[in-house]
């Protein structure tokens, strides 16, 4: 699943194009690391959210398939303690 298609659909922007403006701004990384939004995701991989403030960083659990409510998504991802 791309990159800013999983933002959208772990519901952690209202929108996909909020989601690859976060991407190029850097305040969305995969893994620790920049990415472009076509970057493919899968289980297991990490998403840092600074979009200013404290960064949060997010494991995911499992891809989401479908549309999906808030709490069906929070489900799908895991909060990492900050290291």
């Amino acid at each position: 699943m791309r990159f800013d298609v999983l933002l959208f659909e772990l519901r952690l922007f209202k929108s996909r194009s909020q989601a690859t403006a976060a991407i190029h701004a850097g305040h969305a990384l995969l893994n620790g690391a920049r990415a472009k939004p076509s970057r493919e995701t899968r289980a297991g991989d990490r998403v840092t959210l600074a979009p200013g403030g404290r960064p949060r960083t997010l494991e995911v659990l499992e891809l989401p398939h479908g549309s999906l409510s808030r709490e069906a998504a929070k489900a799908l991802v895991r909060e990492v303690a900050a290291e």
